[in-house]
């Protein structure tokens, strides 16, 4: 016997937060030694205050790194994903900002 799926009993999407890198104007940085693990905090642009997830030791020192320049660095918070921008130009709108 074969059933066959209608349109109503599909799954509805589940849709995802939206994520975008912007300009971070500076950042904090809070390693905890007793547990290995450490978050940053990225004001940005536009004022925004947000803290990304706790990170292993090796994805803090990598982020360290990416963040240790005089270029202009764009972030997303809720990926803890950091880009530095290259070559410098005169990008004065939205999130490049």
């Amino acid at each position: 016997m074969k059933t066959e799926q209608t349109s109503s009993q599909t799954q509805p999407k589940i849709q995802k937060p939206e994520r975008q890198m912007k300009r971070v104007t500076s950042y904090q940085a809070l390693w905890r030694p007793q547990e290995s693990k450490g978050h940053f905090w990225f004001t940005y642009y536009d004022g925004d205050r947000q803290r990304t997830e706790d990170l292993d030791a090796k994805s803090f020192r990598i982020i360290l790194e990416i963040l240790d320049t005089n270029k202009p660095i764009f972030a997303d918070h809720t990926t803890s994903a950091v880009a530095v921008h290259w070559p410098d130009c005169d990008i004065n709108t939205g999130a490049w900002a």
